[in-house]
């Protein structure tokens, strides 16, 4: 039996490049960068700025019925930055695919996002009032009594119930899904929801990712020399330094090619195929040497249809390891390594958000026939080799590919191609 085909009916993203993704596109169309300093106000009074690609900030009633927000707002939902963006970009992706009450009752959902939850507790931790009194966040010294008064937000750290809350607002009745492959999160997601398609188990599903840029996550990042000491993210040039984080969202929806009634002008770009590989080497670092990321690229683009990658978004993180490790792949995977652009010094690096919010990206590239410059890169580094486009251009875009190597050793590429009409 055939399976059917997967194609993308609708898009919503949002960062630091605009709300919405015609917004976002523009910005990386014309190279606007956005970047500014987040200032985090701890418990105890002192403050800590840090850099940041910052999205608008978002008032969830913009995006749900008000009797869901009376529910979500008592369960605190409102403030919790991550969730907030999930939804409105699920909910432009929805209305951008004209999906009735019905197809949302029908439709499938995959959620993806690196740490569900887990900001949300820290914030309380961080931030508590406590520290003035006892320098501790606990107003108990008993141990029982002091996880008593963190017991629902480590309860929610689970990821069912963000599954629960985000299927319930988004008014979604089919069979649900959580993701984290770290920041190949969005090429996984997509995955998991075409498989739903092919198998008959869904005729249509809404993937949506997020990743608000905490913190913590700074602190972390900059623990393990991953961030940029300038503050600024230039993927493949020559002075790059570190990455910088992102606040991001994005979402898709995903409808079976074949089903009756589908309007052919709402397709925007069909899911041709994807790979996906595993590396075991280290946590936090490919291995070099066994060449998976290589190898997972090169089955998503030889997959028989012999057409050739008219462009390819890799993870350009700016990080001079990563950007060196990743050329050196990109190289082995090609004979001749296809036109290169980079978005994250653009949006910063939006996480787990980041594989889906720069598809959407590519999907613009490709419908509006433009190769938009790798924003930040003003001199390509000329020991990576790679044909980065530091000059936007027109060209016709048949096929294009997102390709991360992430945390965690998820490999992934994803290819897209022109419908059509």
């Amino acid at each position: 039996m055939h399976s059917p085909s997967v194609v993308i009916t609708g898009t919503g993203c949002l960062s630091s490049a605009g709300i919405g993704s015609s917004a976002a596109w523009e910005s990386v169309r014309d190279a606007r960068i956005g970047r500014s300093d987040r200032v985090y106000l701890m418990g105890d009074g002192r403050e800590r700025r840090y850099p940041v690609y910052a999205a608008p900030e978002l008032d969830l009633r913009d995006w749900v019925l008000p009797a869901d927000y009376s529910w979500l707002s008592g369960e605190g939902l409102h403030e919790d930055r991550d969730f907030v963006m999930a939804v409105a970009a699920a909910a432009m992706a929805m209305n951008n695919a004209g999906l009735s009450e019905a197809d949302r009752q029908d439709a499938a959902l995959v959620l993806g996002h690196e740490n569900l939850g887990v900001n949300r507790l820290i914030d309380r931790i961080l931030t508590s009032p406590s520290y003035a009194g006892s320098g501790s966040p606990f107003l108990s010294t008993d141990p029982e009594g002091a996880f008593a008064e963190y017991r629902d937000s480590f309860y929610r750290l689970q990821s069912f119930p963000y599954l629960f809350y985000m299927a319930k607002a988004l008014r979604i009745r089919g069979m649900t899904l959580v993701m984290n492959n770290a920041c190949a999160t969005g090429l996984y997601a997509l995955e998991a929801g075409s498989q739903l398609i092919r198998s008959g188990r869904a005729a249509r599903v809404v993937v949506t990712c997020s990743d608000y840029a905490h913190l913590t996550e700074h602190l972390w990042l900059e623990g393990k020399s991953f961030g940029s000491a300038c503050g600024s993210l230039k993927p493949y040039d020559i002075s790059r330094d570190g990455s910088v984080l992102g606040d991001g969202a994005a979402a898709v929806v995903l409808e079976a090619g074949s089903q009756a009634g589908l309007n052919p002008d709402r397709i925007m770009a069909s899911y041709a195929c994807a790979a996906f590989r595993q590396d075991t080497w280290h946590l936090t670092l490919p291995d070099a040497v066994s060449h998976t990321y290589a190898e997972t690229i090169r089955l998503a683009a030889e997959d028989g249809s012999g057409k050739p990658i008219d462009l390819i978004a890799p993870h350009g993180t700016g990080n001079a390891l990563w950007d060196k490790y990743e050329a050196a792949q990109l190289r082995r995977a090609f004979g001749t390594v296809p036109p290169v652009t980079a978005f994250k010094g653009c949006i910063g690096h939006t996480l787990g958000a980041n594989a889906l919010l720069e598809t959407i990206l590519l999907l613009h590239c490709m419908r509006d026939s433009v190769i938009p410059a790798a924003a930040g890169c003003d001199e390509p580094d000329p020991k990576l080799e790679l044909p980065v486009v530091t000059k936007a251009r027109s060209c016709r875009l048949n096929r294009v590919m997102k390709a991360v190597p992430a945390y965690g050793g998820f490999m992934a590429a994803a290819v897209f191609e022109q419908v059509d009409r």
